[in-house]
């Protein structure tokens, strides 16, 4: 089987697709992912091929955080509340980059020949390409799609899909399939979905990677705390110091700085990983700075984990079983936050007082039931399929047996 992967918004979005490539390549199947220049760093010792066909994502996240800036000088206020999902759809597919892009997208494709294409989860080239293809095509969760009716895209879907001169196969974005690595129970997704693929996450590293010793080193007796920024907050601080203004709703060395006075103030170890901003910004001496860490070991040994929300942050946090303590930004993130809460593995916090976070610091690391749910929705995320068994659920897909 081959498979056409398509990805381009952040180094986290890429890495989602990292297990399941791997169960891919090991039962011998052949993986083409088309992607942007950027993200290739993130598959140069894995068993793939890589085409840099999609924009930039640093230019697409420059334009957006000037059109934020232009917007918020010129006196209007963004948008409260859930975006409007038939509004974004007919934003993404009425650019014009999009026609320019497929071209050249689908030209590899046809010498690629694949079987299924497996992309992103609001990645519209690879459904463009799949649907041209008469193709499967199945998602991979994560990021504000998880906020999305699947219900109500279907009819902009079909408009821009019809204005693109293809046919298609009537089952929109998510009809083939969509893969999470969380069981229902512990779904983040705001609605249901048609089709859902649950695969047990492995602890992701990558080749050659470990626990650095100094983390192993860390005196013991206290709780390790491990805080971390995503990798959206380090793309947008690299933007600005290239000169693309930022809203005054994004500010890097604002949100370290908070994440240091928080953690001088808990009685921890702390590892604060910040993707390179604010590095000599003030903080106790029990707080460790680090431009970045391996994640998913960290969290290994970790006790609480300090974040903003990112799907993908927590989904590995619950993987880990350790409690969390959300404070969110935007997209998605309030809402995750608010499911962290309401599974009893943690909880979300809002606003900017270092006291006020550091007691829920406190509480979640003091209060054993944090650590017991946590531990229990690991386990659950433990008892699903390994991701060994997707190839074969996957090949079911492409020979028309369904997704069961």
């Amino acid at each position: 089987m081959r498979v056409l992967a398509t990805v381009n918004a952040s180094p986290s979005h890429v890495r989602k697709f990292i297990p399941l490539t791997r169960a891919l390549a090991e039962a011998g199947h052949e993986i083409h992912f088309v992607t942007s220049e950027p993200m290739l760093a993130e598959l140069a010792r894995e068993p793939v091929t890589a085409s840099p066909l999609l924009p930039n994502a640093y230019d697409g996240l420059a334009a957006l955080l000037k059109g934020m800036a232009a917007a918020e000088a010129a006196g209007h206020a963004a948008a409260g509340g859930e975006q409007d999902q038939t509004a974004g759809i007919n934003l993404v597919f009425g650019l014009g980059v999009w026609r320019e892009i497929l071209p050249p997208v689908l030209d590899t494709a046809r010498e690629f020949k694949p079987d299924l294409v497996l992309r992103d989860d609001f990645d519209v080239i690879g459904y463009l390409v799949a649907e041209q293809l008469e193709i499967p095509h199945v998602a991979m969760s994560g990021g504000s799609t998880i906020l999305l009716d699947p219900a109500r895209l279907a009819d902009p879907l079909d408009a821009h899909r019809e204005a693109l001169g293809i046919a298609g196969s009537g089952r929109g974005l998510y009809g083939y399939g969509r893969v999470d690595y969380l069981p229902p129970e512990l779904s983040f997704t705001a609605h249901a979905w048609p089709v859902e693929l649950r695969f047990r996450q492995p602890v992701l590293t990558r080749p050659g990677e470990a626990l650095p010793s100094w983390i192993a080193d860390l005196p013991a007796g206290k709780p390790l705390v491990y805080a971390a920024v995503g990798t959206s907050l380090p793309m947008q601080a690299k933007l600005n110091r290239e000169g693309v203004p930022l809203p005054s709703s994004i500010r890097p060395e604002h949100e370290v700085g908070l994440i240091l006075a928080t953690l001088s103030e808990v009685d921890c170890v702390a590892v604060v990983a910040t993707g390179g901003i604010g590095a000599d910004l003030p903080k106790a001496e029990h707080v460790h700075v680090v431009d970045h860490v391996p994640q998913p070991l960290v969290l290994e040994a970790a006790d609480l984990f300090l974040n903003h929300g990112g799907y993908n942050g927590i989904r590995e946090s619950l993987r880990a079983g350790v409690p969390m303590v959300v404070r969110p930004q935007g997209s998605d993130q309030p809402r995750n936050a608010q499911r962290v809460t309401e599974l009893g593995v943690g909880v979300g916090v809002t606003g900017d007082d270092p006291a006020t976070l550091a007691e829920a610091c406190e509480t979640v690391l003091t209060d054993g039931s944090f650590r017991a749910t946590a531990s229990a929705a690991r386990r659950r995320i433990l008892a699903l399929p390994g991701v060994e068994t997707a190839p074969e659920r996957l090949e079911r897909i492409v020979n028309g047996a369904g997704v069961a």
